[in-house]
């Protein structure tokens, strides 16, 4: 099958939230080449973040949407996401997006956004990640 990452997105992200994903990924994943791999960037508008490997391979394609979507059909799990990687080197760009935003961009807290990975790190809130620390 293959090594996935998963994200729960409940909500809309903000203008200012947003700015602030698309600054990071602007300034630190297309261009930090010594702390990432290269990827092949496919943004093509302002409401979403799309991206393949490159050095080392791709299998599935990111996509990070700023608004969630509508559904298409009847009980349409919209906020469901997943990028299988297959554990090639842009996972290392997928999971470090997915915990930014997680932590520094949103509320650690609260469960608006979900993150988890074929690794066993499900991470609901910030109090799932003490409780993995502390081995609870």
């Amino acid at each position: 099958m293959g090594y996935t990452n998963y994200w729960h997105q409940y909500r809309d992200f903000t203008d200012s939230e947003w700015d602030e994903i698309t600054l990071f990924y602007d300034e630190h994943i297309l261009t930090d080449h010594s702390s990432y791999p290269r990827i092949k960037n496919r943004t093509t508008n302002n409401d979403e973040i799309v991206f393949d490997g490159d050095d080392g391979g791709s299998c599935e394609t990111f996509v990070l949407n700023k608004r969630v979507p509508e559904p298409r059909w009847k009980d349409d799990n919209v906020t469901f996401n997943c990028c299988k990687t297959n554990g090639l080197p842009y996972d290392k760009v997928v999971w470090k997006m997915l915990k930014f935003i997680k932590f520094v961009v949103l509320d650690p807290s609260k469960a608006d956004f979900i993150i988890k990975n074929d690794n066993g790190m499900n991470i609901v809130s910030i109090t799932d990640v003490v409780n993995l620390w502390e081995g609870k």
